[in-house]
């Protein structure tokens, strides 16, 4: 190689020896950054978003669903329970629902089954 080349070179690899080493400094410095940064989020939410969070719980949440539970307890002792008859509407609805599961399952025989005669073959002739 010539005098010139290696010489062009040298400067080459010592230019980017030094971009690579201050582009390791650089992406150590961002890994610091971003620890501080982790660790200041988690500091601000321990000691301001939970706390908020978990007073605004106590105050507002937690009274609504024990208020909403009362109520639901108090409708349900409430109600009456009428004793199951089973009538001609029920052997009704029950011969419907049978009927209608039989022609759910034959409708998907249907379309799952191989017909070999609804191919065209292959052979034909051509006069």
């Amino acid at each position: 190689m010539a005098r010139s080349y290696s010489q062009e070179l040298s400067d080459i690899r010592r230019a980017t020896a030094n971009a690579y080493g201050r582009q390791r400094d650089v992406v150590g410095s961002t890994a610091r950054i971003l620890a501080d940064v982790a660790r200041l989020a988690d500091r601000y939410g321990r000691n301001e978003v939970a706390p908020r969070i978990r007073d605004e719980y106590d105050h507002r949440v937690a009274p609504l669903i024990a208020d909403g539970l009362r109520a639901g307890r108090r409708a349900w002792a409430k109600t009456p329970v009428a004793p199951k008859k089973s009538g001609l509407g029920g052997f009704i609805a029950a011969g419907f629902g049978v009927a209608l599961i039989a022609g759910a399952a034959y409708l998907a025989w249907q379309v799952l089954r191989t017909d070999d005669e609804a191919w065209i073959d292959d052979d034909f002739d051509v006069d």
